[in-house]
């Protein structure tokens, strides 16, 4: 019975919108009825926020991944870009700063 429960508390209501104090009332109502007993809810509330948080985690994870595959699709200058060009443009300077040194101590 509790798996029943479960089940149609993750395909019914969408689990990863579900607020700790909507599943709480919806068990509430099931104890209420005698469907369940105040042993299984709670174990059923239990289950499901971690089911939950199990949820978000991985519709986050596969966010990020969706977004950072279409990044990678489209020609973005990217933090990573600036942080490698602001360094190949101070080994330039670097250079050029040298080379003048050389100048002037080859002229005088």
């Amino acid at each position: 019975m509790r798996e029943s429960v479960r089940k149609l508390g993750l395909i019914g209501i969408g689990l990863w919108a579900m607020t700790e104090e909507k599943i709480d009332e919806m068990v509430k109502d099931l104890v209420d009825k005698g469907t369940i007993s105040k042993e299984e809810g709670k174990k059923v509330i239990q289950d499901v926020l971690e089911e939950s948080k199990k949820q978000k985690v991985d519709l986050e994870r596969k966010i990020s991944d969706k977004i950072q595959d279409a990044i990678s699709k489209k020609d973005m200058f990217t933090r990573r870009d600036m942080h490698e060009l602001e360094s190949r443009i101070k080994i330039l300077e670097d250079e050029i700063q040298r080379m003048k040194n050389k100048e002037k101590i080859f002229f005088k």
